[in-house]
């Protein structure tokens, strides 16, 4: 199969949490030989505006300085993890996260971005500084967002929703992961009406289940089911078989139903525990 990743990047914030995804990522960036990057983002000040302005340029320099020490001693303990012939980089940013995610991307031709989504507060799950499904958009990577009480030690189950496209970018990523991981891949599409129900309405699904099977030796399953809402009714399945990881394109695969997912912008990777990549 096509080598898809080289370059990685980790999103980083210090927490105990990027270090559990760094372990679990460095033995697969071995394998699979990619090189890691390590990211951090120093935000904008938030103080007023009436604050002398050189006064927090010399805090975001202590800011900078402080994260630029720490991001060279996390690189420096993970340096002998890495196989020989593979790289660890550390970089420190200044600016918004999503742009500075996506400037990165871009600039450094990164083939898998990944992101740990943390939330301070119960209702912090509707506000997020990281438009996932845009930033997959624009920068035409896949970005893998991380719940802070998900692990991706092992992946065992893979689903994939389908829609009326046949998604072959978003099953290439998939399988690759899943030949890594001796994964199982689950294929979901939303069945239709139940009286005279036939193949042809479910043309993708079979497709990519038959594309799937003449391509890979991976253990593929086939799942027409009730819904109305195609990422509602994947994250549903997905937790019933207990999956490990959700695979979806950007757009309406990732879109959840209501006002309030509506108003606040609210996708898959917000509202599910179970790692999302957008593809």
């Amino acid at each position: 199969m096509e080598k898809l990743l080289k370059q990685i990047l980790v999103v980083v914030d210090f927490s105990e949490k990027s270090r559990q995804v760094l372990d679990s990522i460095l033995p697969m960036a071995n394998e699979l030989k990619c090189d890691i990057h390590l990211l951090y983002i120093v935000q904008p000040s938030v103080l007023p505006f009436t604050i002398n302005a050189s006064q927090i340029i010399a805090v975001k320099a202590d800011q900078t300085a402080l994260a630029t020490s720490r991001m060279m001693a996390m690189q420096g303990e993970y340096i002998p993890q890495m196989e020989k012939g593979r790289f660890i980089y550390s970089h420190v940013m200044e600016g918004s996260i999503e742009r500075s995610i996506r400037n990165f991307t871009m600039r450094h031709e990164i083939d898998l971005v990944i992101i740990t989504h943390r939330r301070r507060f119960a209702w912090s799950k509707y506000l997020s500084r990281i438009n996932i499904n845009r930033l997959a958009r624009k920068t035409q990577c896949p970005v893998l967002n991380i719940p802070e009480s998900a692990h991706i030690h092992q992946i065992r189950n893979i689903v994939l929703p389908v829609t009326n496209v046949l998604p072959l970018r978003k099953i290439m990523f998939a399988s690759y992961l899943a030949q890594y991981h001796d994964a199982r891949i689950h294929l979901v599409a939303l069945k239709e009406d139940a009286e005279g129900e036939t193949e042809k309405d479910n043309s993708y699904l079979y497709k990519s289940y038959q594309l799937l099977r003449d391509n890979t030796d991976l253990a593929i399953e086939c799942h027409p089911v009730m819904g109305e809402n195609i990422a509602d009714t994947t994250l549903q399945y997905a937790e019933k078989v207990n999956a490990d990881l959700i695979v979806v394109q950007p757009g309406k695969e990732a879109e959840l139903p209501g006002v309030l997912n509506n108003i606040f912008s609210r996708f898959l990777f917000s509202a599910s525990r179970i790692p999302v990549m957008a593809v």
